[in-house]
This record gives structure tokens, C-alpha cells and sequence, in this order.
């Protein structure tokens, strides 16, 4: 008889409201709803960008990528997801591609579930 265990990982999400809510307070609405998905936008491209540079085995251009990704996370409030797309750049610059594609798998799970929790914050209606 075999034994099999299925391994789900499940990390916290970090999401900082006080954060978020300063943006609303100094940008409104509707420009917070509008600043909001342009980050969105800007860290799904770049996370695309480093995603092709790991299929092109060009890990040295990844740090820079994922600093701006963690920069425009903890701007709208994404901590967990600042965090994880720093260590990512840590990994790249490291070389170490075994650690990269366990952060990035991470990322992967806390990006998807960060977003789908800015969406359910109340006042955002994007």
C-alpha cells in the first residue's frame, strides 16, 4: 500500500488597510480605484517580464523587476506580496534557480490571493 499526501501550501495574506486607506484619502475614489489597477497592471507586466527572463535563463535581469514589483506592492498595500516578490529577487541574484521557482510558485498563490482580497475591500469597485 502507498501512502500519498498532497501538500497544499496556504501562507497569510498581508494585506495593509491603513495603507490602502491613505491612498483613498489622498487620491479620492476614484483616483485610488484608477492608482490601484494601474499597479495592478504595472505588476502583472513586470512579473511577465520576469517571467520570460527565466525561460530565457536570464536570472541577472530579474533583481531590478522585482524590486519595482515589491515597491508597488507595498504601495497599494500588498505586503505579503512585497515581501515574497523581494525574495524572488533575492533568489535571482543569487543564481539559484531552485530557490527561484519555490519563491516563484509562492508569488504565484499570494499574488493571485492578494489581489482577490483588494477587491473585496470595501470602497473598491474596480
Amino acid at each position: 500500500m502507498k501512502l500519498v499526501h498532497e501538500f497544499r501550501p496556504s501562507e497569510r495574506i498581508i494585506i495593509d488597510s491603513a495603507r490602502l486607506e491613505q491612498v483613498f484619502q489622498r487620491l479620492g475614489d476614484r483616483g485610488a480605484e484608477a492608482f490601484v489597477m494601474e499597479a495592478v497592471e504595472a505588476i502583472s507586466e513586470l512579473l511577465a517580464e520576469v517571467d520570460g527572463f527565466v525561460r530565457n535563463d536570464a536570472l541577472s535581469e530579474i533583481p531590478p523587476r522585482a524590486q519595482q514589483v515589491s515597491r508597488i506592492s507595498a504601495e497599494i498595500g500588498l505586503t505579503s506580496l512585497a515581501r515574497v516578490a523581494r525574495d524572488i529577487g533575492i533568489a535571482a541574484s543569487r543564481d539559484d534557480v531552485v530557490a527561484y521557482r519555490a519563491v516563484w510558485e509562492r508569488l504565484i498563490r499570494i499574488g493571485d490571493r492578494s489581489l482577490a482580497q483588494v477587491w473585496e475591500l470595501p470602497g473598491l469597485s474596480i
